[in-house]
């Protein structure tokens, strides 16, 4: 029965557990179910947006403002594409805190200062005139212990001394270079008793010294000597029975880089004492005529093991044959009665030779018996000689030890150093010692590095990186530009600057040095280091190679930093560097920067060192990197870090700024890696270039990543790359006709190609076919043709 009713009942179907999950078949059939089950729980959306209800009572959509065509992007840090600003404390190796301690001894006796007995310069024979100039004029008053040795037997008369050669051994900064001007002093200063005697004699003592600084600073010294009075205090220039003397002692310098003219016109005037580098007096022998070296008396050898190293021995043995070539002259012409000389001169005394080294090796030995006759071996000694008789040991072949020792009152100190932390740990370390000499003023410190460039870079790195957000110039950014103009190589249009300032550390100035700089400007550079004392900074910084180890006497040097150990000479090169400082006596300190690679180089050192007392080893104290940090950065607790960070980034922003600062840093980041190789054999253990974690190294260059050159390119991009080049590489036809092929790696595979189509051409048919123009020298079809029927 119909009764009009209408009922909307909806079956929903069975109820589904929340939650549950079929279970049991394929698994691919579960998922297809999960995500049916998913679409069916979303809720249903509106197909069309108007067919909502409250769609009229929407507020209208605001107009689109016109931006501009390229859409804005997110502030980003702003740093080069591909670079990753890694952190200087992750993923460093491992460093083990230094071990047993060296003990902080109490000052231990200084092994190269002045005498504090009854010994003085007169007492060893010195001319009066000598000693009173020595103790008013330059402050010396005492001879350290090897001028107390060597001066006896030099100055001595009887033919058991005078006819031997003089070999000096003693330890860096303990007074060689008075060893020999005294007596060289002391024996000329008499002649001028002599009515003929002036500076046109000719030269009479010959200084050779390995480098420019060396010579220079010898020639200084020499000047200091040269200018002592000629008469007593208490003698009056009326009195007749005093001697006759005459300012006829002229000193003159000769090294590379200045005008050979004008050193031609001081020669031909006269220099009775001259200050030399090898190379220069050997071109001066062969090629001035009027350098008379007939009547040399004294021939000194400075620093013969540096001399050796840098390759001077045939130019030493040239020298030798030049002046004995010009006796032989002299005295033939003298006994054929030709000569040109006024008075007596005596023909029969021979020219005595000194040579002076710090150690003894076998090199050293090698010159010494190529120059000495009859040698007399002179080292120091602390006990007083028993009777006036010159003391000195007898050597007939000279002692091959090498063991030697720098000075006893030295502070020796080592970091091993991860290569990420070693630009930050450089400045830590030198404002620890600017902290340390708060109350000394005009103190200085001496950087030692690897090679030129790496000391250019740290150099202009120090003078222009700042620690404000947009890397802006230091305090010396007009000399870095003056730096980079001559780096391109223009024309030098302003003097090259000396000096530079470092935001990072405080009211000090920082000069550079090696053997790549204009003469002038190395000569300049160690004059201004020397003489910082007059000047503004509180303390000043030497940043060299190892061109600076030897010889030179830099006063108030509070400390040396081996930033980069030894390449060449070892353990002899280690005790040469930190020698600059703890001179005559004074103290010092010694830092050596040591990756966890090289930690072995340590132990290595101390076994090559001997100590003066006893015999007992020497130890070198390790301190920490956290240490050294905290120290020169400050900060409580983990501060430290946050501050060294930040010092790095002011570095990298540095050489982000422009593409001269970018190539400095990586230049030298490539020259250090050439002379890291150049460690010899022995030493391979320790400094081998595998060993070296090249990314961490070059952040220590101040680079976010190393250089292409070292680290090769071998990513999928890379190689991508390389494939879409290849592709490029194809023929492209000239409008004469002819194709422009470029030289690739599959030429080999295309000729080939070619000479198999020309054979399939050529025997096509059995009709010598023309196989047109290629792009090698085929012989084509029709050349074969035409020499088979010339057949």
């Amino acid at each position: 029965m119909d009764d009009g009713l209408v009922l909307n009942i909806a079956d929903d179907g069975p109820v589904s557990k929340a939650g549950s999950s079929s279970k049991g078949g394929r698994w691919t059939d579960r998922l297809k179910a999960k995500r049916v089950a998913k679409r069916k729980s979303r809720p249903n959306e509106p197909t069309h947006p108007h067919s909502h209800p409250d769609s009229a009572e929407r507020r209208p959509k605001r107009p689109r403002v016109e931006s501009a065509s390229t859409p804005v992007a997110d502030p980003k840090p702003h740093h080069p594409p591909g670079q990753v600003i890694s952190s200087l404390f992750s993923y460093n190796p491992k460093v083990e805190a230094p071990k047993n301690h060296a003990p902080t001894k109490a000052a231990a006796k200084p092994s190269n200062a002045p005498l504090t007995d009854a010994s003085s310069f007169s007492g060893l024979g010195l001319n009066p005139l000598l000693c009173a100039h020595l103790s008013s004029k330059m402050n010396i008053t005492k001879p350290t212990s090897i001028q107390r040795a060597a001066l006896p037997p030099i100055f001595s008369t009887s033919p058991e001394y005078s006819e031997r050669d003089i070999f000096i051994q003693s330890q860096t900064g303990s007074g060689k270079t008075l060893s020999y001007l005294l007596p060289i002093i002391h024996d000329l200063l008499p002649l001028s008793s002599l009515s003929y005697i002036d500076r046109t004699i000719g030269t009479l003592a010959i200084i050779i010294a390995p480098t420019r600084e060396l010579a220079t600073q010898i020639h200084e010294v020499l000047e200091s000597l040269l200018k002592l009075r000629l008469r007593a205090e208490n003698e009056s220039a009326d009195d007749e029975s005093a001697p006759r003397t005459t300012r006829w002692l002229v000193s003159g310098l000769l090294i590379g880089g200045a005008t050979r003219a004008h050193e031609k016109a001081r020669i031909r005037k006269g220099l009775p004492i001259i200050v030399s580098t090898p190379g220069r007096l050997l071109d001066h022998l062969q090629n001035t005529s009027t350098f008379n070296v007939a009547k040399c008396r004294w021939l000194v050898l400075d620093e013969a093991d540096r001399l050796m190293e840098l390759g001077f021995e045939e130019t030493i043995t040239g020298i030798l044959k030049g002046l004995d070539g010009h006796r032989k002259l002299a005295v033939q012409a003298v006994t054929d009665g030709i000569g040109k000389d006024v008075g007596g001169w005596d023909w029969e005394r021979r020219r005595r030779t000194i040579l002076c080294s710090a150690t003894i090796r076998e090199d050293v030995q090698k010159l010494a018996g190529a120059t000495l006759s009859n040698p007399l071996m002179v080292k120091a000694t602390d006990q007083d000689p028993p009777s006036s008789k010159p003391q000195a040991k007898e050597t007939a072949p000279v002692p091959s030890s090498t063991n030697f020792s720098p000075p006893s009152q030295l502070s020796q100190n080592y970091i091993i150093v991860p290569l990420k932390l070693r630009l930050v740990i450089l400045i830590a370390l030198l404002r620890y010692l600017i902290a340390q000499s708060k109350q000394q003023s005009n103190a200085k410190a001496i950087v030692f590095v690897s090679c030129t460039d790496a000391v250019d870079f740290l150099w202009n790195l120090l003078g222009g990186a700042a620690m404000n957000s947009d890397g802006g110039e230091g305090s010396t950014s007009s000399e870095e530009s003056d730096a980079s103009d001559n780096e391109d190589g223009k024309a030098d249009s302003k003097p090259e600057p000396i000096s530079v300032k470092c935001s990072l550390l405080p009211d000090t100035t920082i000069y550079r040095l090696h053997g790549s700089l204009p003469t002038q400007t190395r000569l300049a550079s160690i004059r201004g280091f020397a003489n910082s004392s007059k000047g503004e900074s509180r303390f000043s910084v030497l940043l060299c190679t190892s061109v600076a180890s030897r010889g030179l006497d830099l006063p108030l040097v509070r400390g040396v930093i081996q930033y980069d150990l030894p390449t060449e000479g070892g353990a002899t090169e280690y005790v040469h560097r930190v020698g600059r400082t703890a001179r005559a006596g004074k103290g010092g300190e010694a830092w050596s920067l040591v990756a966890p690679s090289e930690a072995d180089w340590v132990k290595w050192v101390e076994e090559k060192m001997q100590a003066e007392d006893a015999g007992k080893n020497i130890s070198l104290r390790g301190s920490s990197v956290e240490e050294m940090l905290q120290t020169g950065f400050g900060g409580k607790g983990a501060e430290y870090e946050e501050r060294a960070t930040q010092v790095q980034l002011a570095f990298e922003r540095w050489v982000l700024r422009n593409k001269e600062n970018a190539d400095l840093a990586r230049k030298a980041f490539l020259s250090h890696m050439r002379a890291y190789a150049t460690h010899p054999s022995d030493e391979k253990h320790m400094f081998h270039i595998r060993h070296l974690h090249i990314g961490h190294l070059a952040k220590s260059f101040a680079l976010r990543e190393a250089p292409k050159a070292i680290t090769g390119t071998n990513s999928k991009s890379s190689s991508k790359h390389r494939e879409s080049t290849q592709k490029s590489r194809k023929p492209k036809k000239q409008p004469g006709g002819k194709w422009e092929v470029d030289h690739s790696g599959d030429a080999e595979k295309r000729m080939q190609e070619a000479v198999r189509s020309q054979g399939r051409q050529t025997k096509k048919g059995g009709v010598m076919a023309s196989s047109g123009t290629s792009e090698f020298q085929i012989a084509g079809g029709y050349d074969l043709e035409k020499l088979l029927g010339a057949m």
